[in-house]
């Protein structure tokens, strides 16, 4: 049994990405690039984890975003240096950063740990997010996007603008 205001929700949802979008994100409105798209997504992601960061809350929310800044940041690397990614799960982004040169296999390992191990404990809420994690895993996902943009000395990063 459905509610007729669900259905509704779901068409209107479904009609929404069939359309083009009318008040685009800024910062990916016009980029065209994917590689340039991935890094920017990242962007975006640590811009949205800082703002609730300074507003004390949302720490699941912080937690997934940083995760997924941290996959973009690599796939935007991994990308930039010339390799392909082909549809990956979520941890085999570690193994293309390695192969990029990104990383050691070391920290590939402990990057695939801490997501394996505290990812989905704080999004399944199977364990409690909190402040001191949530500014732990924001640098972390912060120093690795700023390294991959060092290293690819782009000029597409829009982190400080």
């Amino acid at each position: 049994m459905t509610s007729n205001d669900l259905m509704k929700a779901l068409a209107n949802a479904e009609d929404a990405f069939q359309r083009s979008p009318d008040n685009p994100e800024i910062g990916v409105e016009f980029v065209s690039d994917p590689t340039t798209l991935q890094l920017r997504k990242a962007c975006r992601l640590l811009d949205a984890a800082q703002f609730l960061i300074d507003r004390n809350g949302h720490y699941t929310v912080i937690i997934e975003a940083s995760f997924v800044a941290i996959e973009r940041s690599i796939q935007f690397y991994v990308e930039a240096s010339g390799y392909t990614m082909p549809g990956q799960s979520h941890t085999e982004v570690y193994d293309y950063g390695v192969r990029a040169g990104l990383f050691s296999q070391d920290i590939a390992d402990r990057l695939e740990a801490l997501w394996e191990e505290n990812r989905s404990e704080s999004y399944y809420r199977t364990g409690i997010a909190g402040e001191y994690r949530v500014k732990a895993i924001y640098q972390l996902a912060t120093r690795l996007h700023q390294e991959a943009v060092q290293l690819t000395r782009t000029t597409d990063c829009i982190c400080d603008r």
